[in-house]
């Protein structure tokens, strides 16, 4: 299916006249791994080859996809919420020992002293991360029963938990 040539080192993969009826016509570049001399090290040998190596893709190459991007901000949500308990729960813990009120009328006083545009930005963020995973952990317990599986219902499910959470994320925030 493919005839190769040698040209500069460099292996070239042409399509054959078979080929050229099955798909459309395009030329493949091979690099060849440089052939190792016996009095060469193989650092020499191993760094030569690293030069002519591509560079591996990562997520810039994909186009974005409403499954994986949610996923991600599902795990993230979650370990925003969970790093902030952690935190917590460690100053809740160690305030005794460092002489800090924690108390509710302690922690609320402090909350009331701040700007408005603060609050309202930190319980939009708060109740953001908290109703995004909530309702992006229902999308997976529905996927676990077996159900919406398909690339229809990630869609369907997707948009569901999207606008779910941004109404709860308003509510939460404004009353």
């Amino acid at each position: 299916m493919f005839s190769a040539a040698t040209r500069t080192g460099v292996l070239c993969a042409t399509r054959t006249s078979v080929s050229r009826s099955l798909a459309t016509p395009a030329v493949r570049a091979f690099v060849a791994t440089p052939m190792r001399q016996t009095e060469e090290p193989q650092s020499v040998v191993a760094e030569r080859a690293r030069k002519h190596r591509p560079v591996s893709p990562h997520l810039s190459i994909y186009q974005p996809q409403m499954s994986w991007v949610l996923s991600g901000l599902h795990r993230n949500t979650g370990v925003l919420i969970g790093g902030a308990a952690y935190m917590y729960a460690a100053m809740f813990g160690l305030a005794p020992a460092f002489g800090l009120d924690m108390s509710s009328a302690a922690m609320a006083g402090s909350l009331a002293t701040l700007p408005a545009v603060v609050s309202i930005s930190a319980k939009a963020l708060i109740s953001g991360c908290l109703s995004f995973h909530v309702f992006g952990t229902m999308r997976h317990l529905l996927w676990d029963s077996g159900r919406m599986v398909n690339n229809k219902g990630v869609i369907t499910t997707g948009y569901a938990a999207m606008a779910a959470s941004a109404l709860a994320t308003g509510y939460l925030t404004f009353f």
